[in-house]
C-alpha cells in the first residue's frame, strides 16, 4: 500500500469520525431533555411552576396556586423549547396545596404547532389521585413540543382568531375595556346589516366563557361563529343578532389560572343580580356586566344567555327558560328534540330544564342574568370527555344549528 493512498484512507476514516460526532441544525443531536427545555412562561403557562430531573427524560413538576386560592392549583401549561426529539418523556407533576381542587381533572393534550393538538392522558386521575400523576409520552419527532389543559386555545390564539372572524362583513370586533393587566376585554358581535328583518325584530344571543381554563368551551363557541359566518349561516344572520366572549378573563392564560382573574375571584361568581358596581365586583366583571346592561337597554335586548363551561363528560346544557319559549316559539321542548335530530354522533346530553332545581345562585352568569332581566338562560356544561378540536368544533356547529331552527320566526 502505497504512501498516497494511506494518507487518502486516513483522510476518509478522519472524515467519518468527524461526521458521527457533530450534528447538523435539524437533526437529531440525540441528547437528552434538560430542565433548561422546559418554559412554564408563553402564551399559555403555569405560573410558579418547579421542576426538577429525576432521571435520562424523567422530571418532576411542582405546581404553584392560584391567586389568594392555595388550594386551588394552576394548571399544567408549558412548552418543550428544543432537543425533544427523539426523546420520549415520563413526568411527575405534584401539588401539595390541598384538596380543595384537582390539575388532573380533565386530560391534556400536545402539539408541535399549537395547531393540530393529540390528547394525552393521566395515568391516575383525580378520584385516585388528586394531588400527585403521571404523563408519559411518545417518543417526539420534532423539537419543539406544545402542553396544555384540554385542548389549549391561548389568549394570544383567541385573540388572533376573533380579528380574523372580524373580518367579515357582519361582523364586528367591540374592546368593551382591559383588564387588570391591560389586556383588551373583546367581544365579537355579528350582525347583518343588510338583513331585510329590522334589529328590533331580531332574536339576539349572548355566548360567554366565564372560566378561562376551560377550553373546550371556546372551541365550542369557535364552531358557533364559524357556522353562523358561512354560507349555511346566511339565513341565521338574517333572523339572529349573536354576540360572543372567548375569555371574560384573558390575563389567565399566561399563568395557568382555571377559574379566576388576577385577584383570584372566581369569574363565575362575580355578578350582581342587583347591577353592575365598581366597587362591589372584581374589575373585569363590573366591565362585562355594564356592557351587557347596556345591550339590555338598547333596541336589540339579549334573549338569551349563554354560559359557557366545562365539566365532565360530553355538552350538557341546562336551561333556564325566557318569556319567548312557549309563547311566540314552540316549547322548550321543541328546542330539545332540535338538538337531538341534529346530533347523531350523541355529543350532547338531551336538554333539561332547571326549573326548581339548586343552581349557582345570582352571582354566576347564568342564574344572575335570569334573575335580572328574566332572560333565557343556558348553563351549557361537560365536553371533558371531547378530546379533539374537532369534536368540540362539532358540538358547537350542532347547537347553533339547533338555535337557528328553534328561533327560526321574527320576534
Amino acid at each position: 500500500m502505497n504512501r498516497i493512498h494511506l494518507i487518502k484512507r486516513f483522510i476518509f476514516l478522519a472524515a467519518l469520525i468527524l461526521i458521527g460526532s457533530i450534528s447538523l441544525p435539524g437533526c437529531d443531536s440525540g441528547s437528552e431533555l434538560s430542565v433548561e427545555d422546559f418554559n412554564f412562561d408563553g402564551p399559555h403557562g403555569s405560573d410558579g411552576a418547579r421542576i426538577e430531573k429525576l432521571g435520562e427524560n424523567h422530571f418532576k413538576v411542582m405546581l404553584a396556586h392560584a391567586p389568594n386560592h392555595p388550594e386551588w392549583p394552576n394548571k399544567l401549561n408549558f412548552e418543550i423549547t428544543q432537543n425533544a426529539k427523539g426523546n420520549d418523556l415520563r413526568l411527575e407533576v405534584e401539588f401539595d396545596g390541598g384538596t380543595g381542587m384537582s390539575f388532573n381533572e380533565y386530560f391534556q393534550s400536545w402539539s408541535y404547532d399549537r395547531q393540530q393538538w393529540q390528547p394525552i392522558h393521566w395515568e391516575k386521575g383525580h378520584q385516585e389521585s388528586p394531588q400527585y400523576d403521571i404523563l408519559t409520552f411518545p417518543t417526539f419527532e420534532e423539537d419543539q413540543v406544545f402542553v396544555g389543559t384540554q385542548v389549549p386555545m391561548s389568549f394570544k390564539e383567541a385573540e388572533k382568531l376573533l380579528k380574523e372572524w372580524a373580518e367579515h362583513p357582519d361582523a364586528s370586533l367591540h374592546t368593551v375595556g382591559k383588564s387588570i393587566q391591560g389586556r383588551p376585554l373583546y367581544r365579537l358581535e355579528i350582525n347583518d346589516a343588510r338583513s331585510t328583518v329590522s334589529p328590533e325584530d331580531r332574536w339576539v344571543h349572548y355566548f360567554a366563557n366565564q372560566h378561562p381554563g376551560e377550553h373546550n368551551s371556546q372551541w365550542r363557541m369557535a364552531g358557533m361563529i364559524d357556522w353562523i359566518l358561512s354560507e349555511e349561516g346566511a339565513g341565521y344572520r338574517q333572523r339572529n343578532i349573536s354576540h360572543f366572549i372567548l375569555y371574560m378573563s384573558p390575563d389567565a392564560s399566561t399563568h395557568g389560572w382555571y377559574r379566576v382573574n388576577e385577584k383570584g375571584v372566581d369569574m363565575n361568581r362575580s355578578y350582581r343580580a342587583e347591577g353592575a358596581h365598581p366597587e362591589e365586583q372584581t374589575h373585569e366583571a363590573y366591565q362585562w356586566q355594564r356592557d351587557l346592561e347596556g345591550l339590555m337597554d338598547s333596541n336589540t335586548p339579549v334573549t338569551s344567555i349563554w354560559a359557557m363551561h366545562t365539566w365532565q363528560g360530553i355538552v350538557e346544557p341546562l336551561l333556564r327558560t325566557g318569556p319567548e319559549m312557549g309563547s311566540v316559539l314552540g316549547p322548550w321542548t321543541e328546542f330539545r328534540d332540535i338538538i337531538q335530530q341534529n346530533d347523531p354522533d350523541s355529543l350532547i346530553k338531551p336538554l333539561v330544564v332547571r326549573e326548581g332545581m339548586p343552581g349557582y345562585g345570582a352571582t354566576s352568569w347564568s342564574d344572575g342574568p335570569h334573575k335580572q332581566f328574566g332572560i333565557t338562560s343556558v348553563l351549557c356544561e361537560g365536553a371533558g370527555s371531547l378530546y379533539t378540536k374537532e369534536t368540540n368544533i362539532t358540538s358547537g356547529e350542532i347547537l347553533i344549528e339547533s338555535i337557528a331552527a328553534y328561533y327560526d320566526k321574527r320576534k
